[in-house]
This record gives structure tokens, C-alpha cells and sequence, in this order.
């Protein structure tokens, strides 16, 4: 067991494997974290919202309250999961099987669904006043007025820009200069909506949503348009994304559980890599070609009433991708909390940081009691953060520096030539190591240059402590192996020739 973690400290040294597989054991258990909260945001929004425990009392204050409900919630399901994993493996492996065949299920309804709307697709109709999205949580009747029995009536929408329902009423001028209109928010993959959702639109902090094509007089800004609640650029974007992509090494991670590592990890990486990219990648260029922008970029679907979208679009119902998800962050959850306890264990029983080694024992078959235990209880910390947005960056670090050090080691091992270094697959070549090395790099300070000094700082310290508590593991390392060749190497270029009179010492 130990995963990533075993293949640095022994490929590195104590110092580096230490530094990372502590870094590597924070970011698998934050993700836990990560995880369980979205579990909570589904069932709170989609599957049952009338048990949410907090309500908003005022307006602006649905936030708040949405965040108290999943600390509350979160510090629950983290108790039922601790308790499963903690019962056994076997039952978490079973309980994957169940969520395997459910997320499976909802992506095959995606496709699906993304299919019907070629020749059938929803009725999904938005609002726009000009080319701004208009939120459906404030009014019924997408028109500025309505004919009744030869009577021209106003509607909610209209007293919501003007000082009274009279037709003479004074009205904001944007509301006065432009039309309302209705459009379908899913008008189909033969629509030609990908060429308008092609690039990217990006925004800062409060701005209106709005639809790039549209018509528009400009004007004073109020409600109830549809607003961005964060400011969005494309590196932010891949500190939120990139989590989504962190579970290729939970085979390694679990490695003591499999019958036969040796074939399994390298097979399994490859396919998760291949499967889950093409899954995402699909379904970035269908939502593109089926659905509205002004949806794509609606974080909270206020335009469409707080419906969810890719629910809408899938077939036959939007219930198989609420519980699709729902048991996939379930899932990815128990995995985080079964994998990492047991690369906390692992680090713990090679004594290299004593004061963890109490959580290498466990019960008396092998099962890391200790490390679960604290596992839990820093993965409710993330829970009280209660934010997605705000632990998602922090996990990318962890493990773009769990990855980097990877590629390290392996370029490191075939550079030296190291007799136990013997990788099978055929197109491997130490220059894809120090490849994959460099875009780790590159990518953590392009996601965040703070969080990435932050990760830094933090492996920067364990490896120093290490280093001061001695740490007297002999592994073979790498690293001490580089210092053993340049000392060969300067050898060799002494006895080169006679040495000059101004060198002698």
C-alpha cells in the first residue's frame, strides 16, 4: 500500500516522499470533502429541498443558509462513511458496483438524450429583455403586458422595472428601449448553437448574463437579471476543473487490496485516463451544440427557475441524472476516505515523521483505524468551509505536486539506470516524464501562483523536518544516487590530467 507515495520516497528519498505523500494523503482528503459537499448540494437542491434545516429568512440570504445546511449535513454523511469504511472494505467495494452502475446509467441517458433533441427537443423557453437573461424566480409571464377580453393588462414583469402597473407608469430605460423575448434554452444539436458557444466568455464579478447576438439598447443595470456570482477566467476555471480528473491513481492508492498490482494499476490508469477524457470532452461539445450560452454560463439556473439543465436534456427522465450524481460524489467519496487512510498508514509505519507513527497501527487485519479516524476529522474541516469553490484550488495543488514528483522519479530512475527500474510499456521515454514534470509545474502557478507558494511552503517544511528528524532510511533513492555520479563524474575528470599548480589544495 501507499500508492504514489511508495514510488517517490523510494524512487527520491525519505525527504521527498514524505513531503509529497503528506501533501498527496491533505489533497485525497480534502476531495473527500469536496465530494460529500456535493452530495449535499444535490439532495438539498434537486432531490429534496423541503429538508433543507436552514432557510432564508431575507433576500441575498440563500447562500448563507445553503452553506450552514451542508456543514450540518456533511458532518452526517461523513459519520455514515467513516462507519462503512471502517465496517470493511469488502463493503465499499460492493457499494461501487451499485454507484458504478448508476453513473453509467446517467451518461448513457446524456447521450441519449442529446440525440432526441435532433428531432424532439424540450420545451426549455428563457426570458430576455434585449440580450440580457432575465431570472424566472421573479415573475410567471415572460411579456411586458398581456390582452385579455380586449384588455391590455401589465404583468409581474412590468411592475418589477416601473414605479406602478399603469400602462403611463415611468419604467426603467433599458426596460423601455428593448423587447422581451422568449427562446428555447435547449433548441438542439441541429440548431447551429456551437458556433455561437465556440469561444470562450468570460466575466468579471456581478455581470449580467447576456446573450452575445442579440439586439440590445444599453442602460442602467438592476433587477431581476441573471448575475455571475464570481468572477470567472480561464485559470480559475481549471482550479475548479481539474478535480474532476484527480482520481487516476486511486488503484494505486489501494494497491495492497489488488490480487494483481503489477498488471492492474498500469491497465486501470490507462483506461480511467482514456474513458473519463472522452466522456468529458463529448459531453463539453454536445452541452455546446444543444444548449443556450446564457444557460451554460447561468450558475444557478435562476433563468430556467432552478431546473436543472443537464436533467432536462437527458432521456427519458431528469431523476436518472439526479441520482446518477448523487451516488457519484457518494462514491467518489467512500473512495477517498478508503484510499486515504491507508496512504496515511502507510507514511506512519515508515517511521520517517514520528510524531504520525501512531496512526500506522490499525486492527489486526491491517485496516488503518487510527488514520480513518483522523482522516474524518480533517476532512470536516473542509467540510465547514462549506465552499466548493474555495477547496477545489486547494486540491489541485496537492495533486499537480503529487503528479510532478511522480514524473520526477521516473525520469530520474531511467537517467540513473537503476537496476530495479525496468518500465514495460513501450512508449515511455524519460523525456515524457520531465514533459509531464514541467506542465505539473506550469500548471499549478497558472491555476493560482498564491495557493501554489502556499503547497510549496507547506511540502517545503515537512521535507526540512524530515531532514532534521534525521530520517536514516536507506531506499536506494534517486536523489542519493545523483550525488554518488557527480561525484564519480568529478572523480573521472580529476585524474583527467595533471592537476594545474594555482588548483592545488
Amino acid at each position: 500500500a501507499g500508492g504514489s507515495y511508495y514510488m517517490i520516497s523510494r524512487s527520491l528519498g525519505p525527504e521527498f516522499g514524505g513531503a509529497v505523500g503528506l501533501c498527496f494523503y491533505l489533497g485525497t482528503t480534502f476531495a473527500g470533502a469536496m465530494y460529500i459537499l456535493g452530495t449535499i448540494e444535490i439532495l438539498l437542491t434537486y432531490i429534496s429541498p423541503s429538508a433543507a434545516i436552514f432557510k432564508a429568512e431575507e433576500a441575498g440570504e440563500e447562500t448563507k443558509a445553503m452553506l450552514n445546511n451542508m456543514r450540518v449535513y456533511g458532518t452526517c454523511i461523513i459519520i455514515l462513511m467513516a462507519i462503512v469504511v471502517f465496517v470493511g472494505v469488502k463493503y465499499v467495494n460492493k457499494l461501487a458496483l451499485v454507484f458504478l452502475a448508476c453513473v453509467i446509467l446517467s451518461i448513457i441517458a446524456i447521450y441519449a438524450g442529446v440525440i432526441k433533441t435532433a428531432f424532439d427537443p424540450p420545451d426549455f423557453p428563457i426570458c430576455l429583455l434585449g440580450n440580457r437573461t432575465l431570472s424566472k424566480r421573479s415573475f410567471d409571464v415572460c411579456a411586458k403586458f398581456t390582452e385579455s377580453n380586449n384588455e391590455t393588462k401589465t404583468t409581474v414583469l412590468w411592475s418589477l422595472f416601473c414605479d406602478s402597473s399603469l400602462l403611463n407608469a415611468t419604467c426603467d430605460d433599458y426596460f423601455s428601449l428593448n423587447n422581451v423575448t422568449e427562446i428555447q434554452g435547449i433548441p438542439g444539436i441541429m440548431s447551429g448553437v456551437l458556433a455561437d458557444n465556440l469561444w470562450s466568455t468570460y466575466s468579471d464579478k456581478g455581470s449580467i448574463v447576456e446573450k452575445k447576438d442579440q439586439p440590445s439598447v444599453s442602460g442602467s443595470d438592476g433587477l431581476p437579471y441573471v448575475f455571475t456570482d464570481i468572477m470567472t477566467y480561464f485559470t480559475m476555471l481549471v482550479g475548479i476543473y481539474f478535480p474532476s480528473v484527480t482520481g487516476i491513481m486511486a488503484g494505486s492508492n489501494r494497491s495492497g487490496d489488488l490480487k494483481d498490482a503489477q498488471k492492474s494499476i498500469p491497465t486501470g490508469t490507462i483506461l480511467a485516463i482514456s474513458t473519463t477524457s472522452f466522456i468529458y470532452l463529448s459531453c463539453i461539445v454536445l452541452f455546446g451544440a444543444c444548449i443556450e450560452g446564457v444557460i451554460l454560463r447561468d450558475k444557478f439556473g435562476e433563468a430556467v427557475n432552478g431546473n436543472l439543465v443537464v436533467g432536462t436534456l437527458a432521456w427519458p427522465s431528469p431523476w436518472v441524472i439526479v441520482i446518477g450524481s448523487f451516488f457519484s460524489t457518494c462514491g467518489a467519496g467512500l473512495q477517498s476516505l478508503t484510499g486515504a487512510p491507508r496512504l496515511l498508514q502507510a507514511i506512519a509505519r515508515d517511521g520517517i515523521v514520528p510524531f504520525i507513527q501512531v496512526f500506522g497501527h490499525g486492527k489486526a487485519n491491517g485496516e488503518p483505524t487510527w488514520a480513518l479516524l483522523l482522516t474524518a476529522g480533517i476532512c470536516e474541516i473542509g467540510i465547514l468551509i462549506a465552499s466548493l469553490d474555495s477547496v477545489a484550488p486547494i486540491l489541485s495543488m496537492f495533486f499537480l505536486m503529487c503528479y510532478m514528483f511522480v514524473n520526477l522519479a521516473c525520469a530520474v530512475q531511467t537517467l540513473l539506470r537503476t537496476p530495479n527500474w525496468r518500465p514495460r510499456f513501450k512508449y515511455y521515454h524519460w523525456t515524457l516524464s520531465f514533459l509531464g514534470m514541467s506542465l505539473c509545474l506550469a500548471l499549478m502557478f497558472i491555476c493560482s501562483w498564491y495557493y501554489a507558494l502556499i503547497a510549496m511552503l507547506i511540502a517545503g517544511c515537512i521535507y526540512k523536518y524530515i531532514e532534521y528528524r534525521g530520517a536514516e532510511k536507506e531506499w536506494g533513492d534517486g536523489i542519493r544516487g545523483l550525488s554518488l555520479n557527480a561525484a564519480r563524474y568529478a572523480l573521472l575528470r580529476v585524474e583527467d590530467g595533471p592537476p594545474h599548480t594555482k588548483n592545488w589544495r
